[in-house]
């Protein structure tokens, strides 16, 4: 490219909409979306939070309407984009 910008530009940009969405989550929908980070499954979510999978699934669903996504993957890409901008420090925090 010629340094204008890069083909990631337009990618990031649909991480970005949605990672500025986190802040207006409930404590229990973040807790749900850092477990989907780890790439666990609903019944490991479930187990780990003492909740029904059945109820898992509310929030995952919940969660994907909320930040206007359409898989898990995405759902844990917006979350890992918004802890990457915020991050103060020089590394990945």
């Amino acid at each position: 490219m010629n340094g204008s910008g890069t083909v990631v530009d337009p990618a990031l940009d649909e991480l970005r909409r949605p990672a500025a969405r986190i802040a207006e989550l409930s404590d229990r929908q973040e807790e749900v979306l850092r477990l989907l980070v780890l790439d666990l499954s609903n019944r490991e979510v479930a187990d780990r939070l003492g909740i029904t999978e059945r109820t898992v699934k509310a929030h995952v669903a919940a969660l994907m309407e909320r930040l206007g996504v359409d898989s898990r993957l995405r759902l844990a890409l917006v979350a890992l984009f918004h802890r990457m901008s915020n991050c103060t420090c020089d590394q990945w925090c």
